[in-house]
Protein backbone atom coordinates (compact mmCIF):
# COMPACT_ATOMS: atom_id res chain seq x y z
CA UNK A 1 0.00 0.00 0.00
CA UNK A 2 0.97 3.51 -0.86
CA UNK A 3 1.61 6.11 1.64
CA UNK A 4 -1.28 7.92 0.05
CA UNK A 5 -2.99 5.29 0.83
CA UNK A 6 -2.00 4.78 4.21
CA UNK A 7 -3.07 8.84 4.80
CA UNK A 8 -6.31 8.72 3.26
CA UNK A 9 -7.58 5.80 4.98
CA UNK A 10 -6.16 6.87 8.08
CA UNK A 11 -7.92 9.99 7.37
CA UNK A 12 -11.13 8.55 6.47
CA UNK A 13 -11.30 6.42 9.91
CA UNK A 14 -10.89 9.56 12.06
CA UNK A 15 -13.58 11.27 9.78
CA UNK A 16 -15.93 8.89 10.18
CA UNK A 17 -15.46 8.93 14.23
CA UNK A 18 -15.70 12.44 14.26
CA UNK A 19 -18.06 12.51 12.45
CA UNK A 20 -20.61 10.03 14.83
CA UNK A 21 -19.20 12.51 17.45
CA UNK A 22 -20.80 15.21 15.85
CA UNK A 23 -23.87 13.60 15.36
CA UNK A 24 -24.02 12.52 19.50
CA UNK A 25 -23.63 15.86 20.17
CA UNK A 26 -26.51 17.17 18.09
CA UNK A 27 -28.36 14.97 19.74
CA UNK A 28 -27.08 15.76 23.10
CA UNK A 29 -26.01 11.92 23.56
CA UNK A 30 -23.55 12.92 26.25
CA UNK A 31 -23.19 9.51 27.37
CA UNK A 32 -22.32 8.13 23.98
CA UNK A 33 -19.73 10.63 23.41
CA UNK A 34 -18.18 10.04 26.54
CA UNK A 35 -18.45 6.26 25.86
CA UNK A 36 -16.38 6.97 22.72
CA UNK A 37 -14.02 8.98 23.77
CA UNK A 38 -13.47 6.34 26.53
CA UNK A 39 -13.15 3.54 23.97
CA UNK A 40 -10.44 5.82 22.20
CA UNK A 41 -8.53 6.72 25.21
CA UNK A 42 -8.46 2.74 25.96
CA UNK A 43 -7.66 1.52 22.44
CA UNK A 44 -4.92 4.24 21.94
CA UNK A 45 -3.00 3.02 25.74
CA UNK A 46 -3.09 -0.47 24.82
CA UNK A 47 -1.30 0.32 21.35
CA UNK A 48 0.77 2.74 23.24
CA UNK A 49 1.84 -0.53 25.15
CA UNK A 50 2.06 -2.51 22.25
CA UNK A 51 4.54 -0.17 20.60
CA UNK A 52 6.88 0.24 23.47
CA UNK A 53 7.53 -3.64 23.65
CA UNK A 54 11.22 -4.81 23.55
CA UNK A 55 10.72 -6.58 20.33
CA UNK A 56 11.42 -4.00 17.79
CA UNK A 57 11.02 -6.32 15.16
CA UNK A 58 7.85 -7.90 16.27
CA UNK A 59 6.11 -4.38 16.41
CA UNK A 60 7.23 -3.14 13.38
CA UNK A 61 5.80 -6.12 11.81
CA UNK A 62 2.54 -6.08 13.51
CA UNK A 63 2.24 -2.37 12.82
CA UNK A 64 3.52 -3.05 9.07
CA UNK A 65 0.64 -5.19 8.83
CA UNK A 66 -1.94 -2.86 10.46
CA UNK A 67 -1.25 -0.25 8.33
CA UNK A 68 -1.29 -2.24 4.72
CA UNK A 69 -4.16 -4.62 5.81
CA UNK A 70 -7.93 -4.50 6.20
CA UNK A 71 -7.44 -6.20 9.91
CA UNK A 72 -8.73 -4.58 12.44
CA UNK A 73 -5.99 -4.85 15.70
CA UNK A 74 -6.31 -4.90 18.76
CA UNK A 75 -3.31 -5.35 22.09
CA UNK A 76 -4.16 -6.98 25.61
CA UNK A 77 0.03 -6.66 26.85
CA UNK A 78 1.17 -6.98 30.46
CA UNK A 79 4.93 -7.08 29.82
CA UNK A 80 7.00 -4.76 28.32
CA UNK A 81 8.98 -7.98 27.26
CA UNK A 82 12.55 -8.47 26.92
CA UNK A 83 14.08 -8.45 23.44
CA UNK A 84 14.78 -11.78 23.57
CA UNK A 85 14.06 -14.21 20.28
CA UNK A 86 12.46 -11.12 18.60
CA UNK A 87 12.96 -12.30 15.00
CA UNK A 88 11.66 -15.51 16.13
CA UNK A 89 8.43 -14.22 17.02
CA UNK A 90 7.84 -11.95 13.98
CA UNK A 91 7.91 -15.01 12.21
CA UNK A 92 5.66 -16.27 14.03
CA UNK A 93 3.65 -13.72 13.30
CA UNK A 94 3.75 -14.07 9.84
CA UNK A 95 3.35 -17.74 9.63
CA UNK A 96 0.26 -17.66 11.74
CA UNK A 97 -1.56 -14.34 9.63
CA UNK A 98 -1.01 -16.35 6.68
CA UNK A 99 -2.89 -19.08 7.91
CA UNK A 100 -5.54 -17.30 9.90
CA UNK A 101 -8.61 -15.96 8.39
CA UNK A 102 -11.18 -13.29 9.34
CA UNK A 103 -11.26 -9.79 10.39
CA UNK A 104 -10.47 -9.21 14.32
CA UNK A 105 -7.11 -9.99 15.48
CA UNK A 106 -6.43 -9.70 19.07
CA UNK A 107 -2.42 -9.91 20.29
CA UNK A 108 -1.87 -11.13 24.13
CA UNK A 109 1.12 -11.12 25.28
CA UNK A 110 1.32 -12.06 29.09
CA UNK A 111 4.70 -12.71 31.46
CA UNK A 112 4.82 -15.67 33.02
CA UNK A 113 8.09 -16.98 35.30
CA UNK A 114 10.42 -18.45 32.74
CA UNK A 115 8.76 -17.61 29.42
CA UNK A 116 5.94 -14.84 27.59
CA UNK A 117 2.66 -16.31 26.60
CA UNK A 118 2.07 -14.81 23.50
CA UNK A 119 -1.96 -15.44 22.19
CA UNK A 120 -2.54 -14.33 18.67
CA UNK A 121 -6.54 -14.19 18.30
CA UNK A 122 -8.65 -13.78 14.98
CA UNK A 123 -12.22 -13.74 15.22
CA UNK A 124 -12.10 -15.49 18.43
CA UNK A 125 -9.77 -18.42 17.67
CA UNK A 126 -6.97 -18.06 19.20
CA UNK A 127 -3.33 -19.51 18.34
CA UNK A 128 -0.70 -19.95 21.64
CA UNK A 129 2.96 -19.49 21.06
CA UNK A 130 5.73 -19.29 24.05
CA UNK A 131 9.16 -17.59 24.18
CA UNK A 132 11.25 -18.34 26.78
CA UNK A 133 12.86 -14.80 28.59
Amino acid sequence: MKELDLYLRAKHDISNQLQLLSIYCELEDYRKVQSLIENWSDKLQREQQFIQLAWPQFVETVIHYKLTTDFKFDFQIETKGSGVNDAELSGHFIDWLEKAAGQQIIITIKEETERYHFIFSMDGTATDYYIGK
